[in-house]
């Protein structure tokens, strides 16, 4: 269900021969998408990035407006049973469900039956959505679609369903899980990618139909498509022809775990099947004698309206379950996809008239899907004109208004808010009349092209994709598709970082200091020594946050982080112990000054606890102290 445009880094090979022949065999690849003439040498290629990055298959198809170019799959659906991804090869699609969402709902709007731009509590007053702007901004239904209502994304316990039926009613889901659907700032403002958002869309599509929300997709979309094994459920239909995901390196079979927030992200389609519904996007809702949607229903999924990126004018972003991409020297549209074992992408280019699917059996490696994704828009798009947006000339003064300290203000999950606030943000500067940005505290230097008088693209994107604009309240903003940061000064964001790394150092000195005394206490030479409280006290500490830290990612690489086991509880006693022992440490430090103590030792304990208490008091204020996972 996430939005895979945040997938993992790819693995590094251990031993330095693997390392050698990684290197040829990915220079091999890049060169051939330069000059690959037939299918089967884009199939071998696609193979060797298989090969490269442990994923077991991938289903693929090549599309064009009036025809199919190739449907197919490389390498194996199933390792254990040794079967072929094919062209009718099932896959989890993830989050391109919401594709299928939006126009389903914009179907009902062709229907008279709806209007994305109605207030959501008109439909479905039932649902509690906390909007304290409900009377200015409410939150309607293309809020939910281009992620702009202001919802926190799926909380860890929301993710996966172990304990419920699979078709748990959505209206129970939102009464279990409530918490996301609190409006954290002005819809229609800023995007912030939500998973729970598409739930309600779903469960709108429910209450308008009086239907299951599967059912209606199923009648109004896929059948009409010929999707004949495409579905939203798992049946005896598609069963047998599902892939199974994989994980890790050497790939190993992750189970099939239902979700919670199914229209957000519990599609299964082929590549086959994916090819006609790419088909109908190029065709403007058409295909063969089908008009499945109005082409002005299309032109609107591609299309974001409700963000203040898209009020300034700025043209590309994220749309209604549909967005534009500028990877490419070519804009294409389309969505990506993720879900335990499985991530995927499909892409459109109207003008041109071309798409694709790239459907991949594994969630190793997000870098495997990048490459293919190259590869493929590189053997379409061989010989065809790249235009870019042409770049205009601003004056120096009109490039200084621009320049700044701009914080990220839109975080997707609102537990780690707080990671975006240290790692992220952009520092704007002028050097020698051009513009840069560059990630904050350390990041690449990147040229900002202006395109218009507050529009700009990268170097290598064909169209402007952010903008500079005003909030509501007059701060200067940097914004565009998932980019929303507010101008601000550095002041503090610099002094946070320079505290918590200092913080951090002083917490790692107290191994250092140990390597020191406790070799010899355990030797039996510090007998005599008096208070090894006070220098203990602080490394304790220091280990039950490594400690904390330690569960928190097994928790986070593992296939359910929402589950009550023995890591979420370990987890939740380590950041308290954390806590008590950084106070009982900083007591002791204190008390130690009416003790016959070394001066030396009495300050680094006191420093090390300082620090300590810092960091917990850091993490209770963004709730991460005695965070019980398993009820968030």
């Amino acid at each position: 269900m996430r939005h895979c445009r945040r997938n993992k880094a790819g693995l590094v090979a251990s031993l330095l021969i693997s390392m050698c022949l990684t290197a040829i065999a990915h220079a091999d690849t890049e060169a051939s998408a330069q000059t690959l003439k037939t299918v089967e040498e884009l199939q071998k290629a696609i193979k060797a990035i298989l090969d490269n990055n442990h994923v077991p298959g991938a289903g693929i198809a090549l599309v064009a407006k009036d025809h199919i170019i190739w449907a197919g799959g490389v390498g194996k659906a199933d390792l254990a049973g040794n079967k072929d991804v094919t062209a009718d090869t099932v896959f989890r699609v993830g989050s391109i469900s919401k594709s299928f969402v939006a126009a389903a709902l914009l179907k009902l709007q062709e229907e008279a039956r709806l209007t994305v731009d109605a207030p959501a509590k008109e439909i479905v007053p039932e649902i509690e959505i906390r909007n304290p702007w409900e009377q200015t901004h409410p939150v309607r239904l293309a809020n939910l679609l281009e992620h702009t209502a202001g919802f926190d994304d799926m909380h860890l316990n929301e993710v996966y369903n172990v304990q419920d039926p699979p078709d748990i009613s959505l209206r129970e889901v939102f009464r279990r899980f409530p918490k996301p659907q609190e409006v954290r700032w002005p819809p229609s403002t800023r995007m912030a990618y939500s998973n729970p958002g598409y739930g309600l869309a779903g469960y709108v599509i429910e209450k308008v139909t009086g239907r299951p929300f599967e059912d209606y997709i199923q009648d109004a979309i896929l059948t009409p498509l010929g999707m004949t094994h495409a579905s939203f459920r798992l049946t005896e239909a598609n069963r047998g022809l599902l892939a199974q995901g994989y994980d890790g390196n050497p790939p190993h079979a992750v189970p099939y775990m239902n979700i919670y927030l199914r229209p957000a992200g519990d599609l299964k389609s082929s590549p086959a099947e994916m090819a006609r519904f790419v088909q109908m996007m190029l065709n403007r809702g058409s295909l063969g004698e089908l008009q499945l949607l109005k082409p002005e229903s299309v032109r609107r999924m591609e299309t974001p309206r409700t963000t203040l990126a898209a009020r300034a004018e700025l043209k590309n972003g994220y749309g209604l379950g549909d967005y534009a991409t500028l990877d490419h020297p070519v804009k294409e549209y389309g969505h990506d996809g993720g879900i335990s074992g499985f991530i995927s992408t499909y892409r459109y280019m109207p003008e041109e008239g071309l798409g694709y699917v790239v459907l991949l059996n594994s969630t190793v490696s997000g870098e495997a899907l990048r490459k293919i994704n190259d590869l493929v828009f590189d053997y379409l798009t061989s010989g065809l004109p790249r235009p870019k947006q042409p770049a205009i000339k601003l004056t120096p003064n009109q490039l200084e208004d621009f320049v700044g300290y701009y914080q990220p203000a839109n975080p997707r999950n609102q537990l780690l808010a707080f990671v975006g606030l240290l790692l992220g943000g952009d520092r704007v500067f002028l050097d020698h009349g051009v513009l840069y940005r560059k990630g904050f505290p350390r990041g690449k230097r990147e040229a900002l092209i202006p395109v218009s008088a507050n529009e700009f693209r990268l170097e290598k994107q064909p169209e402007a994709s952010m903008v500079f604009c005003n909030a509501e309240d007059g701060t200067r903003l940097l914004t565009g598709g998932g980019l929303y940061e507010e101008r601000t000064s550095p002041t503090w964001p610099v002094l946070r970082l320079m505290l918590i790394i200092t913080c951090l150092v002083l917490m790692l000195s107290s191994f250092l200091f140990a390597l020191a005394w406790f070799p010899r206490k355990v030797l039996g030479r510090m007998k005599d020594v008096p208070h090894l409280h006070v220098r203990a006290l602080p490394l304790l500490a220091v280990l039950a946050l490594a400690a904390a830290v330690v569960f928190f990612f097994r928790l986070m690489g593992g296939p359910n982080p929402g589950a009550r086991n023995l890591d979420s509880e370990a987890f939740c006693a380590a950041t308290w112990l954390f806590a008590l022992l950084s106070l009982g440490s900083l007591l002791a430090a204190l008390r130690s000054f009416r003790l016959e103590i070394r001066p030396g030792v009495r300050a680094h304990s006191l420093l090390v606890s300082l620090a300590c208490c810092g960091i917990a008091g850091y993490l209770a204020y963004w709730g991460l102290l005695g965070l019980r996972m398993w009820a968030y």
